[in-house]
């Protein structure tokens, strides 16, 4: 994550009143999440054409994002996002920063 990311999103945070700033318990990988849970999109790591290509199919930040399933290997797993399924590999899915939304009940 390095030294900007946690200045930036940290604890000193002037943004976090706000709602604005994601908090950092709540901050994983979109590859740690399990089916059914939902996240939303906090950043896209990397760069290059990978990182473009991500960008463009949608996972924008702030854009809600949910595990349908794993596939029966545990590589690829389906997610939904914007009204479309999209299914990425588990080292592709490591590099999008999500922000777990809570359990609604």
């Amino acid at each position: 994550m390095g030294f900007r990311w946690r200045w930036r999103w940290g604890r000193g945070c002037r943004r976090r009143e706000e709602g604005i700033c994601p908090r950092m318990e709540n901050l994983t990988t979109l590859d740690e999440l399990r089916t059914g849970e939902e996240g939303i999109i906090v950043k896209v790591l990397g760069n290059g054409a990978f990182r473009q290509r991500l960008l463009e199919m949608g996972f924008l930040p702030g854009t809600r994002i949910r595990v349908i399933r794993y596939a029966p290997l545990e590589d690829p797993v389906e997610y939904e996002l914007k009204g479309y399924h999209v299914a990425l590999r588990h080292e592709e899915a490591a590099k999008v920063l999500v922000e777990k939304c809570p359990k609604s009940s």
